[in-house]
């Protein structure tokens, strides 16, 4: 009966959310207002690369696109990913956000049927679930990037458990894109991964970067790297708007004065990366690992400084890895929480998206406590190749 119950209610979810993406795109003139950010960086770096990180070229462009004069966001990628994105810039703006969407759904797709191979529970719950994320609808309106995150995480999972130690090194230097995902997966899995695991992030990390410094200039770096800190003063001041936030960080700088929130968010970064690291499953245990990187990847939702609403899309991970016996239990309400929380601020509002810091505190905290006994992800150790990097 529950689960018919959770059915009905996944299919209503998706059927509602897919009516108000064709109705927002048909009836928006310019869809994807955040896909500006992406669409002025991919034009700049094929008119003008110099002025890749300069904001008013950036806000002229998106004023162009968006026909408005009140657009102030900035391009926080880095260069090399601006060059891969730069063949966006050579269509027009619809076209390209088009493009942008067929290129996410795809991803999505792909990171949806690689977990429910590896996924041994209700698979067709999970799928309902997968169409039905509201964080996957709010990417798609919003012309976000963070499906490419849930890709790679999906990717580092796969390689790691395949024990293709090179391959997760290289999957880990791609989160580069956007540096704060790699804050605690990096330094834990390399300091706990054989030596090639090291090697292949280095490689990868350091041809990202070669390509960046041949494809646009190593002044790029310095730009990037200087408006980053800019980013980070109006963070810290407050500056910037916090109630898209749903890392520990927005709600204590809400809460507090900017030393406490600096402190604090610190202070849990560091002891969640310290749990995680002693807890690393042991080599044999690799029904446990599943169970450990869903609490992974929740802690990394927690801790980022810079993680926002539709990040909110690495949830899809913690369903499909996590023990069912914590899915099954009271403690649920903070995984359906986090499912829905997109859907909760189009009626309260940020108040809603300000609670995301507890409730993925709380989920850290049960999936920790709970013994494993069933997972997503290799059951036992003969299925699981043996193959390495």
């Amino acid at each position: 009966m529950k689960c018919t119950l959770l059915c009905g209610f996944l299919v209503l979810l998706a059927v509602s959310e897919w009516l108000l993406f064709v109705s927002a795109s048909t009836k928006s003139r310019t869809p994807g207002s955040d896909f500006a950010i992406l669409y002025a960086g991919a034009r700049l770096v094929n008119e003008n690369p110099l002025d890749l990180y300069n904001a008013q070229a950036q806000f002229k462009i998106e004023g162009e696109v968006l026909h408005s004069e009140n657009r102030a966001a900035r391009f926080l990628y880095p260069p090399f990913f601006a060059l891969a994105i730069s063949s966006l810039g050579r269509m027009n703006y619809v076209a390209a956000y088009w493009a942008w969407t067929g290129f996410t759904a795809l991803l999505y797709l792909a990171s949806v049927l690689l977990l429910i191979r590896e996924f041994p529970g209700n698979t067709a719950i999970f799928a309902l679930a997968a169409i039905g994320c509201p964080a996957f609808h709010w990417l798609i309106l919003a012309g976000q990037t963070t499906v490419i995150a849930l890709f790679v995480f999906v990717l580092i999972y796969i390689a790691i458990t395949r024990r293709l130690y090179f391959a997760a090194g290289a999957f880990i230097a791609l989160l580069a894109y956007r540096p704060q995902f790699m804050i605690l997966i990096a330094p834990i899995c390399l300091m706990k991964l054989p030596r090639s695991a090291v090697f292949g992030f280095v490689t990868t990390l350091f041809a990202l970067f070669v390509a960046g410094v041949v494809g646009l200039s190593l002044e790029s770096y310095a730009r990037y790297l200087a408006l980053i800190r800019e980013m980070t003063d109006l963070l810290r001041l407050a500056v910037h708007p916090l109630g898209f936030f749903v890392s520990a960080y927005g709600l204590l700088r809400m809460l507090g004065p900017e030393s406490l929130a600096n402190v604090a968010s610190v202070g849990l970064a560091i002891l969640s990366g310290y749990w995680l690291f002693v807890q690393w499953p042991s080599e044999r245990d690799v029904g446990g690992f599943a169970s450990w990187f869903a609490s992974l990847i929740v802690a990394t939702l927690l801790t980022m400084s810079y993680s926002l609403i539709y990040d909110l899309l690495l949830i899809m991970v913690v369903i499909a890895l996590a023990p069912w016996s914590v899915l099954r239990s009271a403690q649920a309400s903070a995984l359906a929480f986090l499912y829905c929380a997109p859907v909760f601020y189009l009626f309260l509002g940020s108040s809603a998206i300000n609670l995301s810091p507890i409730a993925l505190g709380w989920l850290f905290i049960t999936i920790n406590r709970m013994r494993p006994s069933s997972y997503g992800g290799i059951q036992a150790e003969a299925h699981r190749p043996t193959g390495s990097s």
